[in-house]
């Protein structure tokens, strides 16, 4: 008896190869080489600001925003500011919709921001590094590169470009879950700790220091914010420090003794085991590799 009746899944977009991946850093004055290729490429700002040339046309992007440039779309980047880090994915897509979100700066709200943040540790679990090879021909995929890896990057770069088309569709108007009451108060308060901590940067401040400036429960925080950025709120604030120790190390001005007592670390010590339990590098490994960075 033919009862049930199957229900068949159109496919909107489907990534069908990947080209690059990478994650650049950009010091004070970096200007890349123009290009353009036949294949997309998404450049999502993660820290500070950039300058996208697309063409003959030029944008300002800052962290949080993304900008997707279009097969054969001649482009380049340049910093803006002392320092900047990018993620920057290249892939083969054909899909007709995807014209909607091309050649513009794209909004990443809080779910846009989460997909990127899986797409980029997904990337990191089947891609060899380092990430920040310009002219990589090729990507090299691990060895222990978990079960369906590859898959998985694949669905979480959809899942991102098809919210954004999604959203493009709605004309500059926040997503409907991005009005909802419950949401924004979550991204208040999810501001709210952000400013707190970018201005605590060269201070040292302890999870109750941040909560005791809310009125909200430290377990209320602590959930919310995990629940938006996808670490716990100290997490954040040593990340963001290190971004800054990043910067100035980039300066060549300051010893890494001098820069410890600027971020407000107990000791030297302490400062280079928490840059290298978030960058994977000691601090005297990235200055070298900020060095011997002329190109990226």
């Amino acid at each position: 008896m033919d009862y049930y009746k199957s229900t068949g899944v159109e496919n909107k977009l489907c990534i069908s190869n990947f080209i690059s991946f990478h994650y650049f850093e950009y010091v004070k004055e970096f200007e890349g080489i123009g290009e353009s290729h036949n294949f997309w490429e998404l450049v999502y700002i993660d820290y500070g600001n950039v300058k996208v040339v697309s063409n003959d046309k030029e944008y300002y992007v800052t962290s949080g925003e993304a900008y997707l440039h279009a097969p054969n779309e001649l482009h380049n980047i340049l910093s803006v500011g002392d320092f900047a880090s990018t993620f920057i994915i290249s892939f083969d897509c054909k899909c007709k919709e995807l014209s909607a979100i091309q050649s513009r700066v794209l909004k990443f709200y809080g779910e846009e921001t989460q997909i990127v943040k899986r797409l980029y540790a997904a990337g990191q679990k089947v891609f060899e590094g380092p990430y920040d090879i310009f002219d990589q021909q090729k990507l090299k995929l691990k060895e222990d590169a978990p079960y369906g890896g590859l898959q998985e990057l694949k669905n979480q770069l959809e899942l991102l470009l098809l919210t954004l088309i999604r959203n493009s569709y709605l004309k500059d108007k926040l997503p409907e879950i991005y009005q909802d009451r419950d949401f924004a108060n979550e991204r208040m308060i999810v501001d709210q700790v952000i400013g707190i901590i970018l201005s605590s940067i060269y201070q040292k401040v302890t999870l109750d220091d941040i909560c005791c400036q809310l009125s909200f429960s430290k377990s209320y925080i602590l959930k919310v914010f995990k629940k938006q950025m996808g670490v716990s709120v100290m997490e954040y604030y040593s990340q963001m420090k290190i971004k800054e120790a990043k910067r100035l190390i980039s300066e060549d001005k300051y010893t890494y003794t001098q820069i410890a007592g600027l971020l407000n670390y107990s000791s030297v010590h302490h400062f280079s085991s928490n840059f290298k339990q978030i960058t994977n590098m000691t601090p005297s490994g990235y200055q070298r590799s900020v060095k011997n960075r002329s190109v990226i």
